[in-house]
């Protein structure tokens, strides 16, 4: 398991680089593909709900779409757009009970997935998008990595064994720190912040990759699903390998505008 995560790795990271690298038509492409298949396989662990898959691939290209021409008001028209489909989709089915959870399923479905790629969009789209958007990329693959790793060898102490007991007290610290010496060590030779914003930088995402981690595994637990595809050899599905970038993104916009004082 460990040999195919790391041969994937050796080949899917330098194409994900090129992708942020050429920005574009090829990365908006790229995560639209992503989020079609998240939420597939969002929808596929969920489908006793009833999501109405239709509301939530159209969406998601309404959400990213919306982000490539228009930005953050872009994606919020997107967002708009989603709940309205959503509601239209499913009132054809007629009225039920069950309808409002099931609502609730698709749209959410649709935000949880898209918001998050639609941030790496945003990301991307600054003045200084495309050292931003791979420094993300690379710290949720550091948090990623380095816990599997320690955990694998050194972990004994599960950090929750109801939602993920794989995931262990040592790989989570691991990662942890990897995350934030990454930042620090890749940030030592951009000049957009000091050390100490990209300290902050680090710590944020040190807590948000793992809780993005963490969040697709309860919803994995609660529905009794152990992998949410089986796309991606030695990962699992496309939400097992990129969970803790639909966190780590809206974090790393957020946290970088505050820090330098709202001016991406």
């Amino acid at each position: 398991m460990l040999l195919t995560r790391a041969l994937v790795g050796i080949l899917g990271i330098p194409l994900a680089l090129v992708v942020v690298f050429y920005d574009g038509w090829p990365f908006l492409v790229a995560l639209v593909l992503l989020s079609v298949l998240a939420i597939h396989e969002y929808y596929r662990m969920t489908r006793i709900y009833k999501p109405n898959r239709l509301a939530g691939y159209v969406g998601s290209l309404l959400i990213l779409i919306g982000t490539y021409t228009g930005g953050l008001a872009g994606a919020m028209r997107g967002v708009v757009y989603t709940f309205l489909l959503t509601f239209i989709l499913h009132a054809i089915r007629g009225l039920k009970p069950e309808m409002v959870g099931e609502m609730a399923n698709t749209f959410f479905g649709a935000l949880y997935v898209s918001v998050g790629f639609a941030h790496m969009l945003l990301l991307r789209q600054t003045s200084i998008g495309e050292s931003l958007a791979i420094l993300v990329l690379l710290a949720t693959w550091t948090s990623d990595t380095v816990a599997y790793a320690v955990g694998h060898f050194y972990g004994h102490r599960p950090i929750s064994p109801v939602i993920s007991p794989k995931k262990t007290l040592e790989g989570t610290s691991a990662g942890f720190v990897g995350v934030i010496v990454v930042v620090l060590v890749v940030g030592k030779s951009l000049d957009w912040m000091n050390s100490w914003q990209f300290f902050v930088l680090g710590l944020t995402l040190a807590i948000a990759a793992p809780l993005g981690d963490l969040f697709e595994s309860y919803i994995k637990r609660a529905t009794h699903v152990k992998d949410a595809g089986t796309i991606i050899p030695g990962h699992g599905g496309i939400l097992d390998r990129f969970d803790s970038l639909l966190f780590a993104a809206p974090a790393a916009f957020y946290v970088v505008n505050a820090l330098m004082g709202n001016s991406l």
